[in-house]
């Protein structure tokens, strides 16, 4: 009779994909905290060096990662090579992949107090695979706005994970008007409301808060943006750059390389103001960059894309 050689237990190690999943978490949950500190600041301020130094080691980590699963699947071949020709698997390891999914991370305040004369920012922040979309309601109807009624809309990738930031700014409303951030992605459906109570004044009080809005200068704001997406080689991705401006404004791109995009063959700013990447590339990992300007200001919003390898079926 033969030798039966039992397979002996190794302890188990800090793996490849288990820095990977560190490495999401990071870029999902603490990165953008950084950007949003980082665009407080000059460029010559130390607090935005150091968000800048702190969105250079992260991409320092996603090389590091990425030469580490390198390492990890020779290793791994390797040690097979060394097997008894005895011992078979039984069992044979699926690839875990992330199910579709959405989640509303931020959501709007249940109820807020609007004050007639004043701008009100609603927010909401989603997590979503595919690529999530947002629909803001106002008492069970469709906000008709521009990112609704563009053609230039391509639907998400499968592969995609994003969160996507969607803001709604409201001008005016009605005491007890409810608005909702409705979040979708593929047949998965989130949605959070917020109820608004409007602060009346006198008359005067109220016209003269009117005439105050309509004369008061604006900057543009970025309205719908990723702050991280996740994203198949090979694929088209469309980073969004939606913009609210009570004149007009211009939207530019810059690119992971702070370039401005322009010329590009793959790379093209949409008359939305999203940008389309085609095809998505394993260079274009990094930040990139929309800023939306007018006579009065700029907004600027960071997303950062990083490129994954397709699963073999």
């Amino acid at each position: 009779m033969g030798t039966v050689h039992t397979p002996t237990r190794t302890p188990k190690r800090i793996t490849a994909q288990g820095i990977l999943y560190f490495y999401i978490f990071y870029r999902v949950f603490c990165a953008n905290e950084i950007n949003k500190a980082a665009t407080q600041y000059s460029t010559s301020d130390i607090y935005y060096r150091i968000a800048t130094m702190m969105n250079s080691l992260s991409l320092l980590a996603a090389l590091f990662v990425s030469l580490l699963c390198t390492f990890a699947s020779a290793h791994v071949a390797d040690s097979r090579k060394g097997l008894d020709n005895d011992i078979q698997p039984n069992v044979t390891p699926k690839r875990r992949h992330l199910r579709d999914m959405v989640r509303i991370r931020n959501a709007p305040p249940e109820s807020v107090q609007f004050e007639l004369g004043t701008r009100l920012v609603l927010e909401c922040e989603v997590l979503g695979k595919p690529a999530p979309t947002v629909q803001w309601m106002k008492n069970g109807e469709p906000v008709v706005d521009y990112e609704v009624e563009s053609n230039d809309i391509l639907p998400a990738d499968p592969s995609s994970f994003a969160q996507l930031v969607s803001k709604l700014i409201v001008t005016s409303a009605n005491n007890g008007d409810v608005y909702t951030c409705l979040a979708t992605s593929a047949l998965n459906q989130k949605s959070a409301s917020t109820t608004v109570f409007t602060v009346e004044g006198s008359e005067e009080e109220n016209l003269l808060t009117l005439q105050k809005l309509f004369r008061m200068p604006a900057k543009p704001v970025i309205t719908s943006y990723y702050t991280n997406i996740f994203q198949n080689i090979g694929s088209d991705v469309v980073l969004p750059c939606r913009v609210d401006s009570v004149s007009k404004s211009q939207v530019f791109w810059q690119d992971n390389n702070d370039e401005l995009v322009f010329g590009n063959s793959r790379m093209r700013v949409l008359p939305s103001g999203d940008l389309l990447i085609n095809p998505l590339l394993w260079q274009d990992m990094g930040n990139f960059t929309c800023i939306a300007k007018n006579v009065y200001g700029k907004d600027i919003q960071t997303t950062f894309v990083y490129p994954l390898r397709p699963s073999k079926v």
